[in-house]
């Protein structure tokens, strides 16, 4: 009996190595997806074949694994909905993301450099922080973590989708975006390789993230058989392709013929041109001292204005709704509790519609000059559109904000608006949300605060049609 238990044993081990050993076999047969257009991660060279670092570094993974992998690179929005929905396809290069998550499994990162991504801008504009980028378009791919960092930071209608990373590259060389973003190295790369180098300069880095493979969510199984490979590269190969691709020593590279005495001459020869040139420079600058004094003067003025113009709202002189979420943005997982405000004026509409467009404006800008007056010169105010505002109350409790807001209703009837003698009523409706007991992120806070400013004003419409009094219906009745 024992012999038979054995061999049991024997025949059971061999079938899960046979089931085990086919099972790998299939995870074997993989194809790896990714942008044909990003130069010089992936891409498609001009022999039509798949090239750049994911390339290289799928290929690498193959010899040392015995994996033969076939490449599909296509647009980055078809690449993506590619891994998403066929079996066994992994996008071989992405950052991770929750909406990407939705539909695709991700691996742990993978042994390759961070994607560093930068602000770059024409270089004869002055735009140099993402927060100054009201009046400007800028570029990025559809679909890209770039496209949702965009979204959530400026006007949707200053961003400008293109379907590859080509397709933005060429665009921007054209003139037809004043700025786009994009990782360090490949837009050096790009603008290198195509004649466009200094056209753009980096003005400011952006984000980092890792680099993963992900494949759709039936799949997932082969991650960890395709994880376990990883081990067998070494660092020393990936540096290879990376130093293949974006050599550190580019000048040596692209002046080869340059020998040691030629060198040195350029050395000895640029020394001298700058010596002579700091003297001339230096005679020139006692003659202009004045007429630079002005011209800085001049910039600096022009430099307020433009600041002005960008953060503050043209009609009241609030800051700006862009400007008030990138504060809100700037307070997330902030260790003391906050309050959102969100004030929208009453009755705005039949203010427009009995006495002219100017005069609602001038109700918009009394109530700005009220909540200037009423509130703490650090809290800060914005305009959200129409005469809705937003008011941030900083180390403040909800308790205290409605007492706030209360003291500036009572206010706002004790300075009444007199047009041509006349009366214009100017009250609000207001809602709050708490930090961090409503929510921790500013944009959360902002839609619960609108949507019990709505109630609230939902409500005090009701309580005014449902009233008889005549002094009350007077009060609301409009001339």
């Amino acid at each position: 009996m024992p012999s038979i238990r054995r061999l049991f044993a024997l025949a059971l081990t061999s079938v899960l190595f046979l089931f085990s050993s086919f099972s790998f076999a299939e995870t074997k047969k993989l194809v790896i997806t990714g942008s044909s257009t990003w130069q010089p991660f992936s891409f498609i060279n001009r022999f039509g074949e798949p090239d750049g670092v994911m390339v290289d570094f799928w290929r690498l993974y193959g010899v040392a694994n015995n994996v033969d992998f076939s490449f599909e690179l296509k647009p980055w929005s078809e690449s993506l909905a590619f891994a998403r929905n066929t079996p066994n396809v992994i996008h071989g290069g992405l950052g991770y993301t929750g909406d990407r998550a939705k539909s695709l499994a991700f691996s742990r990162e993978l042994p390759l450099n961070h994607y560093n991504v930068s602000l770059f801008v024409q270089k004869d504009l002055p735009f140099d922080h993402i927060h100054a980028l009201d009046s400007a378009i800028v570029g990025t791919v559809k679909d890209s973590t770039k496209h949702a960092f965009l979204t959530s930071r400026i006007p949707e209608k200053n961003i400008r989708l293109f379907p590859t990373f080509g397709s933005l590259n060429d665009a921007a060389y054209r003139g037809e975006v004043d700025v786009f973003i994009d990782d360090l190295s490949t837009a050096l790369y790009d603008m290198r390789h195509t004649g466009n180098s200094g056209q753009f300069t980096s003005r400011q880095k952006l984000y980092s993230f890792p680099m993963h493979f992900a494949v759709n969510k039936e799949s997932k199984a082969i991650i960890a058989d395709v994880e376990r490979g990883l081990t067998r590269i070494s660092q020393e190969d990936i540096n290879a392709i990376y130093e293949k691709w974006l050599p550190q020593n580019k000048l040596h590279l692209s002046l080869p013929w340059l020998n040691k005495t030629a060198q040195y001459l350029i050395f000895i020869s640029s020394l001298v041109l700058l010596t002579v040139g700091l003297f001339l420079y230096h005679r020139l600058l006692k003659y202009r001292t004045t007429e630079l004094k002005n011209a800085v003067k001049a910039l600096k003025d022009s430099k307020q204005k433009l600041e002005t113009a960008t953060q503050n709202d043209p009609l009241t002189g609030t800051k700006t709704r862009h400007q008030f979420f990138a504060a809100l943005s700037d307070k997330r997982f902030s260790p003391s509790p906050y309050v959102v405000a969100v004030l929208d004026i009453d009755h705005l509409k039949e203010v427009n519609e009995s006495y002219g467009q100017d005069v609602g404006d001038i109700a918009i800008k009394h109530l700005a000059t009220q909540l200037r007056l009423q509130l703490p010169s650090q809290t800060l105010c914005a305009r959200l559109g129409g005469g809705e505002f937003a008011v941030l109350f900083d180390l403040s409790d909800t308790s205290q904000a409605q007492r706030k807001l209360q003291q500036l209703q009572k206010t706002l009837q004790l300075s009444l608006l007199y047009i041509d003698q006349q009366v214009v009523p100017v009250k609000f409706s207001s809602g709050i949300a708490g930090y961090p007991y409503d929510g921790e992120s500013g944009e959360k806070l902002v839609r619960i605060a609108s949507t019990r400013m709505r109630a609230n004003k939902k409500s005090q419409s009701n309580f005014t049609a449902g009233d008889n009094d005549d002094d009350l219906l007077a009060e609301h009745r409009w001339a």
